[in-house]
């Protein structure tokens, strides 16, 4: 036995010593095929008991006798595919087939074939080619060339396979023809086959003369269905495919507006005019097929019960409550007005906080169909709108697509990273999405693939994104924004005990052990093994957990664990991060703690400074944006204004002296006006000499008279103070109504003052 490539084939057997052509469209056919062109190698051929299975196991499901066949020649087909034409050259028995790095190979053994000659034999030749002479007059498809070969054939087996390889009959009765190596049986078993051709082939000419007695001109585009009612009468359950009628049954079955019936009959009046094997006719009904299975008019029917739709969203996740609240509100209004239009919302905020899988409850709470689309690294206009039928390989974009998908005009869209969309010289996808979130425009949105408009009105929106600062202005005017912001560790505690903690043990076979993880181990798992906004490396660090755990089940039979803060490093290694402390009053000159945020979350931002030679300028380091620069500014020219009050440790200190801030991390991007209170107090610190409190943490834009102005993401910021370690933050007086968004957790262990101008700043942060 021989180890060789090996190609299952559908519908097709290949007879040893008949040239014939083969079409490989699989991706493990491709690769099996180019290995053996490759290598020079020849091919085993194989049929399918099922042709409509894609990934065939090879546990019953290839018919044993095959063929081995050589490569003839090859060539590459518009779409994808190849077209191979080999020609067999022996019959073989298939012993083994198995997959080696995604490419097919087979071992097997030659068939010898018995009763190649003989008077009796040579008898049952002629008398199968005069039978095959009758059945080719009546067909009338074979060249004159082909019954000369056979008649004047040497090998009595190559000139039977010839013949029953232009056989008018299906794969399982010319795969018996094929496993048969008497080559004496196997002329009997032809000579049986055409005589029942024969009488099929008669009884065709009947149907077709009464079909034609039937027919007058307004009937002619209906001949292949009359055909086939009259067969239908003629021999009882008989039935033949045909794609042209089978799409006007379905045609006629679907629900469709009307202009787009008129449009697909006209499709349909082109197809049945052009060749079947054209590429034009393949084109076409695709076409015809995609716009057919696109849900015109097929809803879901919501389900408006809220008691019902809250209890979904709190049993998935926890927090969140704005976002839950948001849908709860529009199931009432749909409730009381059915008429109500989709909602378009965006859920904006760090990795990890349970952003899409909120919609998947959102779906489930509502009974609609659910589909995921991603944006993420979409840069191309036709990846939303299709690309236009005149082009190869042309398809609908990703929102009929998930339209057909979902198989409902009424499904949750989640719309993945809409923020990571970009754009090249094809076009501006973001630009493309505005019609598809606009509730004006999107009753009416147009695919260049389908080409007529389709009403995306009825759909819920949803999108996603980190950060909402690279996505258009026009496309965030079109959405409603949601901020979704980061957890705190009690809140991630809640998370891991209720949800994370369940869906480990369940994922990793562990429903029936206990396991036990105290929420201090929980803590210090947050805090020195993960340290995110969400709880995505929280959930997989538990995961991690519980696959040791397993291991110790299956080899040790432990049956409860109870999981000890010593017992992290034994299963997760050495901490990822140093445990934060308490920062203590104690100060330093020039440095001071900020606070920003991120696309991950709240994170505290430090600022040094020294002074160094120079003519009283300031020097500023840290990969930093034009606005954070003109902040330095502002704050550089509101102290020289205020000199009188903040006395110079050298009163030629602007004269010869420079003041250098660098902000730490360097290689990371930092910009905005909320690190300007943050600057001055560096500044000040270091033209007086005066120490700066290590515990306290602030943030506030600064004016050149002094006023600290508001700024954003207040509670991202505060829980990135307590993350840090610190128990004090300073905030500007107009941000005192955002305080309320602050955890109450956070509340009761911090303290937080507000700033109106710099003076309150001053009198909080140096040390007297």
């Amino acid at each position: 036995m021989a180890k060789t490539p090996f190609l299952p084939i559908r519908d097709l057997v290949i007879f040893p010593g008949v040239v014939t052509p083969i079409y490989v469209g699989r991706a493990n056919s491709i690769a099996t095929l180019e290995k053996a062109v490759t290598n020079k190698t020849k091919l085993v051929l194989g049929l399918q008991k099922d042709p409509a299975q894609e990934n065939p196991t090879f546990n019953g499901d290839i018919y044993e006798v095959g063929v081995l066949a050589n490569i003839v020649q090859i060539i590459k087909i518009p779409n994808n595919n190849i077209k191979v034409i080999v020609e067999a050259d022996s019959r073989i028995k298939i012993k083994k087939i198995e997959t080696i790095e995604n490419e097919y190979m087979a071992d097997y053994v030659l068939l010898k074939e018995t009763a190649n000659t003989g008077a009796e034999t040579e008898a049952i030749y002629r008398k199968v080619f005069s039978r095959f002479e009758k059945y080719v007059s009546m067909i009338g498809k074979f060249s004159s060339e082909l019954m000369l070969n056979l008649k004047n054939v040497e090998n009595f087996s190559n000139g039977f396979d010839i013949m029953a390889s232009n056989l008018n009959i299906s794969s399982d009765k010319k795969q018996e023809l094929l496993e048969i190596t008497n080559v004496k049986d196997r002329g009997y078993k032809i000579l049986d086959n055409i005589i029942e051709e024969m009488e099929i082939a008669s009884l065709e000419r009947v149907i077709d003369d009464k079909v034609k007695n039937k027919m007058n001109e307004a009937q002619r585009a209906y001949y292949l269905k009359e055909k086939i009612s009259v067969m239908k009468e003629e021999l009882g359950d008989f039935s033949q495919d045909d794609d042209i009628i089978e799409i006007v049954e379905k045609l006629n079955n679907t629900k469709l507006p009307i202009n787009v019936k008129e449009k697909l009959e006209a499709e349909i009046k082109k197809l049945s005019k052009m060749q079947p094997f054209s590429a034009e006719s393949t084109v076409t009904r695709n076409y015809i097929e995609a716009v057919l299975e696109l849900p015109w008019d097929k809803t879901t029917e919501d389900i408006l019960d809220l008691k019902k739709a809250s209890e979904i969203l709190e049993r998935d996740h926890y927090g969140l409550k704005e976002a839950k609240e948001k849908v709860l509100d529009y199931l009432a209004v749909k409730k009381l007005n059915p008429s109500m239009n989709g909602v378009i919302l965006c859920l904006s905020g760090p990795p990890g906080i349970g952003k899409t899988s909120l919609v998947k409850s959102i779906a489930e709470s509502m009974g609609r169909k659910f589909v995921r689309v991603s944006l993420g690294g979409v840069r191309d206009e036709a990846e939303i709108r299709g690309h236009r039928r005149t082009y190869v390989g042309s398809m609908p974009g990703k929102i009929m697509r998930a339209m057909k998908e979902a198989g409902t005009n009424n499904p949750v869209i989640l719309l993945d990273e809409i923020d990571k969309m970009s754009n090249d010289f094809k076009g501006d996808p973001a630009s493309a999405m505005l019609e598809v979130l606009d509730p004006e425009q999107n009753k009416h949105f147009e695919d260049h693939y389908i080409d007529l408009a389709f009403d995306l009105s009825k759909v819920f929106f949803v999108a996603t994104a980190n950060d909402l600062r690279t996505v258009s202005a026009p496309l965030r005017d079109r959405m409603e924004i949601l901020n979704l912001s980061s957890y705190t560790e009690f809140e991630k505690t809640h998370i891991a005990q209720n949800y994370l903690l369940k869906q480990a043990k369940k994922e990793n076979g562990l429903d029936k052990i206990e396991v036990k993880i105290a929420d201090k181990v929980i803590f210090k798992l947050i805090d020195e093994y993960t340290r995110e906004a969400g709880v995505r490396n929280l959930k997989r660090e538990i995961v991690n957990i519980c696959r040791k755990l397993a291991r110790e089940v299956v080899e040790k039979d432990v049956k409860k664990f109870n999981i000890k803060a010593s017992d992290l490093e034994k299963y997760l290694g050495k901490p990822k991060f140093r445990p934060e402390k308490t920062k203590k009053a104690t100060g330093k000159i020039g440095v001071v703690n900020g606070l920003a945020w991120t696309a991950v979350g709240g994170v505290t931002l430090d600022v040094q400074g020294v002074d160094v030679a120079g003519k009283g300028e300031v020097t500023l380091t840290g990969t930093l944006g034009n606005v954070m620069k003109e902040s330095a500014q502002v704050a550089m020219t509101y102290v020289k204004a205020n000199l009188k009050r903040y006395i110079p440790k050298d009163e030629n200190f602007f004269k010869d002296r420079n003041i250098h801030l660098h902000f730490p991390e360097g290689a990371t991007p930092k910009d905005g006006p909320s690190a300007g209170i943050t600057i001055t107090t560096a500044i000040i610190s270091v033209l007086t000499n005066r120490k700066v409190r290590q515990d306290i943490a602030m943030t506030g834009e600064i004016t050149i008279t002094g006023e600290v102005l508001a700024i954003g993401g207040v509670r991202e910021k505060v829980i990135g103070a307590h993350r840090a370690g610190i128990k004090e933050v300073i905030l500007p007086e107009d941000n005192r109504k955002d305080v309320d968004e602050i955890p109450e957790e956070l509340k009761s262990i911090m303290t937080v003052h507000f700033a109106k101008t710099y003076d309150d700043v001053e009198k909080l942060v140096f040390i007297k």
